[in-house]
């Protein structure tokens, strides 16, 4: 099984491929464990080497002042040093069974001028004792040390011995040959290696049992995949024009910039409270809250172990894009009905010309040019040059729909106009217009006629919007503004209705504006009329 079958699908989901040329964990924390063991090893044993050798020293110093001290008491040795030459002659090989006895490396008894009168080695005795202090026993002080004699380096201890009289005669000592630390060392590690060769292996494995382990809580990546995870997701996270937060247990434990401007804490330091006056969405649902003056959408969805990702968007920019959309598929349909009946006309003139009949011909052009003369003349008056497009595209999508579309004489605009109401008439007008269209050409209805007034007057703006359609059906009277709600039906034929009446009432009451319907009587023809209201600053003039 290859290790990216390993890996679960969330994990592969969210952070890239490993790098081959990086060691994963396990063999990372494998190589760690061993490398430690290697150095702490050979320090360690030349520490505990050391521990054992002044162990050891320690050892053969208390034995050598104590066997000195006895040796030093023996009559023997003091008959010997006080008498004659034959008197010393057999205390070497007294003293050398004794030394067998305590175990001893050498004893050694010298008179007071240092001169060996016992050795291991007989050549030896005579000779000048080596190494050390040799005035301290004459003063009758005993001495331990440590010197390199004639048998090696050795650890020994110098007693003086005295006659009855309490005179120094001379001294006495032991010694124990001391072992090299090299030997020592080599000793304990020839002990301690099974030892520290189980618990590397002991501790080999368990490093790859918590490797696996860590590993598996990881989802199967390795650090710097999550490391990388963790950058693209706070990139993905600063990237979105959404604000984006996670919160559980009425704490915000994350928030991107965006979520950041609209809470009003672009500086707060991550956790935060929840603001106890917003209400949070159950997961799954949305809810509509002011913040800081704006409408936004909250929605929550459930991240498990109790957080809640929750995302904030900003109504009036779906609003505008809502609108943006809007506006494109209604010049998209406007320019789609000038096409077919341009066609039209062509097809026809193209027709004319065949059969030769250029004055019908011209007189088909003429006719065009005045009807589309006429309606340039008739938006004039809005003075508004994306509105009066608007409405010249109506009049061929009225055309093409076999309906009579009239703009009222009356019609004006001021010249100065804010952005935003502009923006209102245009979407206004647009809507309100092709529902009209449309109403006029359901079954029931007759004349197929809309008349639409534009125009401002000392309290505002008014858009009138008149057609002879069957109008709204009693049921959906009350709700006919509302998202969702079309009188043209749901289904394959209202597919996406009832989108354009609420966008439109979504807009005019961030203006102040009202939109209103009803049935009105006009001669001997009943209409069914929509009309928007909308007050304007007082520094424009109408």
């Amino acid at each position: 099984m290859s290790s990216a079958s390993r890996v679960p699908a969330l994990a592969r989901e969210v952070a890239l491929p490993h790098t081959p040329g990086l060691l994963r964990v396990q063999s990372r924390l494998f190589l760690t464990t061993l490398g430690a063991f290697l150095v702490l090893g050979l320090p360690l044993a030349g520490v505990v080497s050391r521990g054992v050798y002044q162990g050891i020293y320690q050892s053969f110093a208390e034995r050598s002042l104590r066997e000195s001290t006895l040796m030093a008491t023996l009559p023997l040795v003091r008959v010997a040093l006080e008498g004659t030459s034959s008197k010393r002659a057999d205390l070497n090989s007294l003293l050398n069974q004794y030394r067998a006895q305590l175990g001893a490396d050498y004893i050694v008894i010298t008179d007071r001028a240092a001169r060996r009168l016992t050795h291991p080695n007989p050549v030896e005795i005579g000779k000048k004792m080596q190494g050390g202090d040799f005035t301290a026993f004459l003063r009758g002080q005993s001495v331990t040390e440590t010197v390199q004699g004639t048998l090696g380096r050795s650890v020994r201890s110098k007693v003086s011995v005295m006659n009855a009289e309490g005179r120094v005669v001379g001294l006495a000592s032991v010694g124990f040959l001391l072992p090299r630390l090299r030997d020592v060392f080599v000793e304990v590690l020839r002990a301690g290696l099974p030892w520290y060769l189980g618990m590397l292996g002991l501790a080999l494995l368990l490093s790859l049992l918590v490797a696996r382990r860590v590993q598996a809580e990881m989802l199967g990546l390795e650090p710097e995949q999550i490391a990388g995870g963790l950058q693209q997701y706070r990139t993905v996270l600063n990237t979105l024009e959404e604000g984006v937060l996670v919160t559980r247990a009425g704490q915000v434990f994350v928030m991107n910039p965006q979520a950041r401007a609209l809470l009003g804490t672009p500086d707060a330091a991550l956790p935060i409270a929840w603001p106890p006056e917003l209400q949070l969405p159950e997961p799954g649902h949305r809810l509509t809250i002011e913040l800081q003056g704006c409408p936004v959408l909250l929605t929550a969805q459930d991240a498990g172990e109790g957080a809640l990702v929750v995302t904030i968007r900003d109504l009036a920019r779906v609003r505008a894009l809502a609108d943006e959309l809007t506006q494109s598929q209604r010049y998209a349909e406007l320019l789609r009905a000038q096409t077919h009946e341009f066609t039209n006309r062509l097809h026809t003139l193209a027709g004319l010309l065949y059969l030769g009949e250029t004055h019908e011909a011209l007189r088909l052009i003429h006719t065009q040019a005045e009807r589309h003369t006429a309606h340039a003349q008739a938006v004039r008056g809005l003075r508004h040059l994306r509105l009066s497009a608007l409405l010249l595209g109506k009049y061929d999508r009225a055309a093409e729909l076999g309906v009579q579309l009239t703009l009222d004489p009356l019609s004006f605009l001021p010249a100065a106009l804010p952005a935003g109401v502009l923006d209102l008439l245009e979407l206004a007008a647009g809507n309100l217009i092709e529902n009209a269209l449309e109403a006029a050409c359901l079954p029931g209805a007759t004349g197929a006629e809309v008349c639409v007034l534009i125009a401002a007057d000392p309290e505002g703006l008014i858009l009138e919007v008149r057609d002879t359609g069957p109008g709204v059906l009693p049921e959906l009277a009350g709700g006919i503004m509302m998202r969702g709600v079309s009188s043209k039906g749901t289904g394959t034929n209202g597919q996406g209705r009832g989108v354009g009446l609420s966008l439109v009432v979504t807009r005019a009451q961030s203006l102040g504006a009202t939109l209103t319907h009803d049935r009105v009587q006009v001669g001997q023809q009943t209409w069914t009329r929509f009309t928007l209201d909308l007050p304007l600053p007082e520094e424009v003039s109408t």
